[in-house]
């Protein structure tokens, strides 16, 4: 029977003591009360393992179970996570004792609230889930629990689970004081904005509620929320803590909600926890030996400074310090500067046995063997570094910065052999028409097309080896020189970092690749290409994102429908959109000049919120086959006027414009 048949159920009011989790019903049977899990009483028995700024963890061991706690200081709002490391055939009990009701919550999960006044409420996220798990902590399969009977009497509310050996348990449950009203009430009541998809840039999986955190809070740590190539396990991930870290930020400042501020913390000393002495983080995507990826890593770093900006905590800057001591140590030397890895494969000839793909060998730029010089992860490194410094005001790596930027040009720069790269790439872009274009060609060009994807393209970091270029004479821009693999998705990445590296080092050269590699994209049939293939889907996550970034510091009204154009093919193949369409990237806008993004009142629109300082603009995307007028849940604090998407320079000066089906408006502030 399924939990969701509880829904609703009353129970007369009690005063029945919490039992320990170490209570049994049986032999066969382990009894956990949820209040047990918060016992004050267990706290002699508890390790404080981590603590920030108003925030604490610690571990204690009951009923063969663990129990990791983290509390929120002045709320006294707790979570426990809950975790029996093998079930061994027994059947395990979970309740409250008292009278609640159980109901679901309109942020997900469930919630269990007091009929009388003065008791705690209980919120379950997700339900029970049952994981395998191996010793370096990938997760190798997991489901739900299933309920397998349930009991209601006048002293307790129970669901009994189904007995299962071979697996671990896992069970979150937040405790909210009754003097928290707010946040309970934060739990009934979801504003638009907090109800649409966000895609997260590392499991290309989508948030939608607050529930869908603890999809990736697994035991205390974040995880990706989806299985990874080529072991199709699932691993840890500081990038996707980092968006759903930028996601809640967005949705604080727009609602004001402190639940956003918690989860945000508990997020950020997850990844804390996570750290390894030596300052990194090691992930296990691609070995069982736990490799470590630099651009995850990055992306703790990113994280690391942004809490920081609006939070000081000791915990939070002793690790920072260390994750950027770690990632400088991994730098190789070029001939015209340092170059930043993209795991720690690349460090040697034994890590190398172990990668993935296929390679070739070159020293191009006096690079080592191994260096599989990939563009994106150095440029993230470079400007995670400066972002660091930015921050800190700690000025100790600006030599190290000033080197990755000279080798940034010179790989950028490299444009050997023009007439032959022009021609392949021209055989390779017809490989990206979509299947009825393609179908169309005459028979000529679709047997050059064939040539293209079956012999080119599997053989194009042969020719790079001997031949080294990353940016090609149609604006395409190939992810490594070495790796085996033509990487279409890749392109987005690309564009999104050079925007990201060119608003920190401006730069007439990268600009000039930039816009290339924009028009390329737009143009060509790039983006027909993502569209086919669910594979290749997630490329728009980061269209976005890059194009969010580069309307930051461009006016032009054609930048503006690209994003516009493009946030409808992301919520049309359902990806939701990335974190910082909400406005509160700290990369992107300072803190101080962050503006809280408005919530429209009809589910079908999406706001891209570009206000920094005293400049308030918006675009307002209608994803629906409806016209939709413009009405707020939250409204803008700016007196905004409104621009249709085809109206060049007049202007609709209406308070609530009518949104064409697919269409969209921009709103700028009147000055």
């Amino acid at each position: 029977m399924d939990v969701m048949a509880m829904a609703q159920a009353e129970l007369p009011t009690t005063a029945a003591p919490a039992k320990n989790i170490d209570a049994r019903l049986s032999g066969e049977v382990s009894r956990v009360l949820l209040g047990a899990l918060f016992d004050p009483v267990a706290a002699e028995n508890r390790v404080d393992i981590l603590n920030g700024n108003g925030y604490a963890r610690s571990r204690r061991h009951a009923g063969g179970g663990e129990i990791l706690l983290d509390r929120f200081g002045a709320t006294g709002a707790e979570c426990a996570a809950l975790r029996f490391p093998s079930v061994d055939g027994r059947c395990l009990t979970i309740g409250v004792s008292g009278g609640y009701r159980l109901q679901t919550s309109a942020a997900g999960g469930w919630l269990l609230s007091p009929l009388v006044e003065g008791l705690d409420s209980y919120w379950i996220p997700q339900p029970p889930m049952l994981r395998r798990l191996d010793e370096a902590g990938h997760i190798l399969s997991h489901r739900k629990a299933e309920i397998v009977g349930f009991d209601i009497s006048a002293s307790v509310l129970e669901i009994r689970l189904e007995p299962l050996s071979g697996y671990a348990l896992d069970l979150v449950v937040w405790r909210l004081p009754a003097a928290e009203v707010d946040m309970h009430s934060s739990l009934q009541k979801l504003t638009s904005l907090e109800s649409q998809r966000y895609f997260l840039l590392s499991s290309h999986t989508p948030y939608l509620r607050p529930a869908d955190l603890y999809l990736h809070f697994v035991h205390g740590h974040i995880y990706e929320n989806h299985e990874v190539w080529p072991n199709y396990w699932r691993i840890c991930s500081e990038l996707d803590a980092y968006s759903l870290y930028v996601t809640l930020s967005g949705l604080e400042r727009a609602t004001g909600k402190r639940l956003y501020t918690l989860l945000k913390m508990q997020i950020v000393h997850s990844v804390i926890a996570r750290q390894a002495k030596d300052g990194g983080w090691y992930h296990g995507e691609w070995t069982d030996g736990m490799e470590s990826h630099y651009r995850l890593v990055n992306a703790a770093v990113l994280m690391l400074t942004a809490y920081l900006e609006q939070h000081e905590d000791k915990a939070a800057r002793e690790s920072l310090e260390l994750a950027v001591a770690f990632l400088v140590a991994q730098a190789h030397k070029l001939n015209v500067g340092v170059w930043f890895m993209h795991d720690s494969l690349e460090a040697n000839a034994r890590g190398m046995r172990e990668y993935p793909f296929a390679w070739s060998t070159s020293t191009a730029l006096g690079k080592e063997m191994t260096n599989m010089l990939i563009l994106n992860t150095h440029l993230d490194s470079t400007i995670a570094l400066d972002r660091y410094a930015e921050v800190t005001q700690d000025s100790q790596y600006q030599s190290l910065v000033d080197s990755a930027k000279k080798s940034t040009m010179a790989v950028l720069m490299l444009r050997p052999c023009e007439w032959l790269y022009r021609l392949i790439f021209g055989i390779l872009d017809m490989t990206l028409l979509p299947k009825d274009a393609a179908e169309r060609l005459p028979l000529a060009k679709r047997m050059i097309k064939r040539i293209g994807w079956k012999y080119i393209a599997p053989t194009l970091h042969q020719l790079k080896a001997v031949f080294p270029r990353l940016v090609m004479p149609n604006g395409f821009i190939d992810r490594s020189l070495c790796q085996k693999g033509f990487s279409t998705r890749y392109q987005s990445v690309h564009v999104w970092d050079l925007v990201r590296y060119m608003r920190r080092f401006p730069d007439d050269y990268v600009a000039s690749v930039l816009k290339l590699a924009l028009e390329y994209t737009y143009q060509g049939s790039m983006r027909d290409h993502w569209r086919e293939s669910t594979e290749r889907h997630d490329a728009f996550g980061f269209w976005i994102e890059a194009l969010y970034h580069l309307c930051l510091i461009d006016s032009d009204p054609k930048l503006r429908r690209w994003l516009a154009e493009a946030v409808l093919d992301a919520e049309a193949l359902g990806l939701g959109l990335p974190p910082s369409v909400l406005g509160t990237n700290s990369e992107a806008i300072r803190l101080a000049e962050q503006c809280p993004c408005p919530a429209p009142a009809d589910r079908g629109l999406r706001v891209i919120n570009l206000s920094h300082d005293e400049h308030a603009e918006y675009i307002v995307v209608n994803c629906t086959n409806q016209p939709l007028h413009l009405k707020w849940e939250i409204s803008p604090r700016e007196n905004v006027i409104w621009k249709k998407y085809d109206e060049l320079p007049s202007i609709d000066n209406i308070s609530r414009p009518l949104i064409d089906p697919h269409g969209w408006v921009t709103g700028i502030s009147q000055t």
